[in-house]
């Protein structure tokens, strides 16, 4: 009999492997290449901070983050990551981009109960300034400013021990002076582990464009595939994605990562995009490091972008359900038995009724 059942569920997990890996194939080969238009149709989209990217930790590898998960500031670059998560998390992120530029990103998510769905909120906004108005006679007329912001929603859902899958729906705003426009916008993602491999196929952006009185534009959708390697014996996770933007180039990005102990990580990459224009290139080297304990990490990430100057990333990222072993029992002392007499014959612990009577 229990022969039998081990191969029954070694059938199950071939054929939810089987049907993961139709998924994958099945919603690369469904969305429209937008490669095929690339470089020349940069520039034709709507809300391009999109497309910027978030997330010390993911930039400090270069980007490079589709196979990876665990993690919340993932969860924008592949809904799928999402399942992964252990627990709660509450992140907050800032970024100084070129030309004062200031980005703002926080979110949170965790378990739904005790089901295994999986769900996260997050918000972005993003702020360039004010501009100096000009009139057909390029005389200065009143500032004006320009910000944008996102409100996302997603959910996920692992598909037995080796898989998720994730989805989600994100509202998009952007103020241009007098002028705003609105758009919604859909992601989905698909992770798949094997051991210390892991790979991902991921949809941003997809959907909907943004309407700016009555004109239509649309939003900077991205496909993206990526494969991961994780070693946690070694503290070392090398990652590598490409990316096929609607209306951009098309990059490489890898990334690796090693942890010491869960207490100190030390992060680089290298994003390379694929034919653009020296003058138009976001591609080059990235550097991150990070810190923490009981259940707080911050992060670093110093980008150094193809013609701009340096961007500096700052995350800080708050995991609640640890910081009541740090306050209630940081050693875990309360946890060990007094005695072996206080040891069931399984291994636990014994713990004795109220009602009982000391012995005489």
């Amino acid at each position: 009999m229990r022969l039998h059942d081990r191969r029954g569920t070694g059938r199950s997990k071939r054929s939810q492997a089987a049907i993961v890996m139709a998924g994958m194939l099945l919603l690369t080969l469904t969305v429209p290449a937008p490669a095929r238009a690339g470089g020349e149709a940069a520039g034709t989209t709507a809300a391009g901070f999109l497309s910027v990217g978030t997330g010390a930790s993911v930039l400090g590898r270069g980007g490079a983050t589709l196979g990876l998960g665990g993690d919340l500031a993932i969860v924008p670059w592949n809904a799928a990551a999402l399942g992964w998560l252990d627990g709660t998390q509450i992140a907050l992120a800032h970024a100084t981009l070129a030309d004062q530029t200031q980005q703002e990103w926080a979110a949170v998510g965790g378990r739904a109960g005790r089901s295994a769905l999986r769900w996260s909120l997050d918000g972005l906004y993003q702020s360039e300034g004010s501009f100096e108005g000009r009139d057909a006679g390029n005389n200065a007329t009143s500032s004006f400013d320009v910000s944008s912001m996102a409100l996302g929603l997603h959910l996920a859902h692992p598909l037995g021990p080796f898989a998720t899958v994730g989805v989600g729906g994100k509202y998009v705003g952007e103020n241009l002076g007098s002028v705003s426009g609105t758009g919604y916008a859909m992601d989905a993602g698909l992770q798949l582990r094997a051991g210390i491999l892991g790979a991902g196929v991921a949809v941003t952006n997809l959907g909907g464009g943004m309407s700016y009185g009555g004109a239509s534009y649309d939003l900077p959708m991205n496909v993206g595939l990526g494969a991961a390697l994780d070693l946690p014996l070694t503290g070392l996770r090398l990652a590598l994605d490409a990316n096929f933007p609607r209306a951009y180039y098309q990059d490489v990005r890898v990334g690796a990562e090693w942890r010491w102990h869960d207490l100190v990580a030390l992060r680089a990459g290298y994003r390379r995009e694929l034919e653009a224009p020296t003058e138009l290139s976001e591609g080059g080297p990235s550097f991150g490091i990070g810190a923490g304990a009981h259940g707080m990490w911050v992060d670093y990430g110093y980008l150094i972008p193809g013609t701009g100057e340096g961007q500096h990333r700052l995350a800080l990222t708050l995991r609640p359900g640890r910081f009541a072993r740090l306050a209630g029992d940081p050693s875990g002392l309360k946890g060990m038995p007094r005695s072996f007499d206080d040891l069931t014959p399984e291994g636990t612990l014994v713990t004795p009724r109220k009602d009982t009577a000391p012995p005489k």
